[in-house]
């Protein structure tokens, strides 16, 4: 009950969304950009969260994140200068350090200090783990943050163990929200019926499955069972919630590219991370697709997507290199772009979510939703993070699940 009543005190933009919400969860680590794209004395500019970053490398290529405005004249910094450790504001100037310290005014021999600590820019921690660089965008004061390796997925610190290859960044045009409803774990064996069996997976398949998805002549068929005569079936998967799993009208399991087995971890991580595990066959090695969604503003959103698999020697990280970039690849760009569209056309977030009706196999969604707004209203009435009762992130949540 008393929960209930503070839930009321926010007010909501629609149904699960205390206003605020619609724009990111703050206070937790976000992949921001690629390592790559990131050179040595170029700030680069960008959005995340509804808030305008500039990220630049420091003389000893640390990646530092601050917000993009020089507090003198409201400018943007991106468009200024790395010197050392700093960043110089392209107008007038003004220098300041990763922490946000203003360290510079040029025309002050002596600056007051009193002026010089106003002009304070917001700062970011930042880090760089798995080729990606990440910032906790929260405030360290109110919310310190944890630990890097307690909040991203373990592959990501054990190179030895692992072997993971990021595929391209995607904006896609929905807000976050919308997003992360699309990654249902039962509309894969309908919309991804096609994508599921392109010509790359076919190579990787074994010849009993090509032969059911091809037929005796090797020709391709757009399916083995037409769309129409499928049907989807709802199953519980061990540990990693409700999937669906794609059926003729007889009830006979179809292959559709995963097969199920008992997982470890979460499906879902706050902020915003989806993990699939997948093994397109029994005798294929099993494989985990991350997802991390990242919000950009009330209307877009920037998707981070690498897919990961145990590696402990050279040759296998060759050949599962190969394997990457010829098949899971492929199939994953073509489920990307079909996930996307669906995401653009879901309409607005407070009109899609006042409009839908929502049927049983919704619940892990309605869950998750819960869960994002649940830790939204802990943070705006509690001064906790999330609930004591969410476990995620955490090394428990995070581990490879196969």
């Amino acid at each position: 009950m008393a929960e209930a009543a503070q839930n009321q005190r926010l007010s909501e933009l629609v149904r699960d969304v205390p206003a605020g919400l619609e724009l990111g969860l703050r206070n937790y680590w976000y992949p921001i950009m690629h390592s790559a794209e990131l050179p040595q004395g170029q700030p680069v500019g960008l959005t995340c969260l509804g808030e305008d970053l500039v990220v630049f490398r420091d003389s000893k290529g640390a990646p530092q994140v601050l917000f993009d405005r020089c507090p003198h004249r409201y400018v943007k910094l991106s468009i200024g200068r790395v010197f050392g450790d700093e960043l110089q504001c392209a107008y007038h100037g003004l220098r300041f350090a990763g922490s946000g310290d203003c360290t510079l005014i040029p025309w002050e021999q002596q600056p007051n200090a009193g002026i010089q600590q106003k002009l304070c820019v917001r700062a970011y921690k930042a880090a760089e783990v798995g080729g990606m660089v990440w910032a906790y965008l929260g405030d360290e004061k109110a919310f310190p943050a944890p630990p890097i390796e307690q909040s991203l997925p373990e592959e990501l610190f054990a190179d030895d163990k692992f072997v993971h290859f990021w595929l391209p960044t995607e904006v896609w045009d929905a807000n976050w929200l919308l997003v992360v409803d699309g990654s249902d774990a039962y509309h894969a064996v309908t919309l991804h019926v096609e994508s599921q069996q392109h010509d790359a997976v076919m190579q990787y398949l074994d010849n009993d499955v090509v032969t059911q998805l091809k037929g005796n002549d090797g020709n391709a068929k757009r399916a083995s069972i037409p769309l129409a005569d499928r049907r989807v079936r709802i199953v519980e998967t061990d540990g990693h919630g409700l999937r669906g799993i794609s059926v003729d009208l007889e009830g006979n399991h179809l292959e559709h590219g995963h097969k199920l087995a008992p997982l470890r971890g979460e499906r879902f991580n706050l902020p915003g991370l989806i993990t699939n595990a997948l093994r397109p066959v029994d005798n294929a090695a099993p494989y985990v697709s991350r997802l991390f969604q990242v919000p950009i503003s009330y209307t877009q959103t920037r998707m981070f997507r690498y897919a990961a698999w145990r590696a402990e020697t050279e040759s296998e990280r060759t050949h599962l290199k190969q394997h990457f970039e010829k098949v899971v690849k492929p199939r994953q760009l073509k489920t990307s772009a079909e996930d996307r569209l669906m995401a653009s056309v879901g309409g607005d977030l407070v009109e899609s979510r006042a409009n839908e009706m929502l049927l049983s196999p919704d619940r892990d969604m309605v869950r998750i939703r819960r869960r994002i707004a649940a830790a939204f209203t802990a943070q705006k009435l509690q001064g906790r993070r999330a609930p004591e009762q969410e476990a995620t992130p955490s090394r428990e949540t995070l581990v490879f699940p196969v």
